[in-house]
């Protein structure tokens, strides 16, 4: 086993493991019960639909890279994609994760540092969210909750303002009325040009992306 790996002992990760476990079933209760119940919240259930994060593998522990579990062969995390067993003591192959993900490693690593060096960006006033229900069609409006100003006064705060959506993500759920609108032209591939870390939306992603590894089934936290 290499020396620069930190070997963990199994009391150890075995309590971190349970005690992820217990926080995030905690965390996510309040969805797990509604979704049984066949209903949802507008605000607290959003980051379900908006990322695709399950409750069964926000649960899942990791250990990250650069840590290895002693007596861990058989325990779930072995049997986990990416991870290696050697001896009774189970790691994340870090090779074999870059193999597969590298592209998206990279990626994410060219974004997170653009972003860190641009300076931040306040003035679009989350005004993303008012172009996304900006004349909006009869019927079209995306959960039960009514407009604070109504559709009409929505729609005249977007027509008073500038609006200058940077992100994607954002833009594009933009209505094709507020499209025309935005003084820029976000597009995927622009996204490391644009991103910039005054933006809520840009602040929502970066969590994501530094508190998971990407599983093949979705996110894992790491704790």
């Amino acid at each position: 086993m290499s020396p620069t790996l930190t070997l963990l002992p199994r009391g150890a990760w075995t309590a971190r493991a349970e005690a992820h476990a217990r926080r995030a079933d905690a965390l996510t209760a309040g969805h797990r019960e509604r979704r049984a119940a066949g209903s949802s919240h507008a605000v607290e259930d959003f980051l379900y639909t908006y990322y695709p994060l399950r409750p069964a593998v926000l649960r899942r522990w990791s250990p990250g890279a650069g840590v290895a579990l002693a007596d861990a062969a058989g325990s779930p995390v072995a049997s986990a994609r990416w991870f290696t067993t050697e001896g009774d003591a189970v790691r994340l192959d870090g090779r074999a994760y870059l193999a597969d993900r590298g592209g998206a490693v990279r990626h994410h690593a060219t974004l997170l540092a653009a972003v860190a060096d641009r300076p931040p960006v306040f003035s679009c006033f989350g005004l993303h969210e008012w172009a996304i229900v900006y004349r909006e069609p009869a019927g079209a409006h995306r959960h039960a909750l009514p407009l604070r100003l109504g559709e009409a006064g929505t729609d005249a705060v977007v027509e008073r303002h500038q609006i200058t959506c940077s992100h994607y993500d954002a833009f594009r759920f933009f209505t094709p009325e507020a499209t025309g609108r935005n003084e820029l032209r976000p597009t995927r591939e622009l996204q490391v040009e644009l991103d910039q870390p005054g933006c809520l939306h840009v602040g929502m992603d970066l969590v994501i992306r530094l508190g998971c590894t990407w599983h093949a089934e979705g996110p894992q936290p790491r704790v």
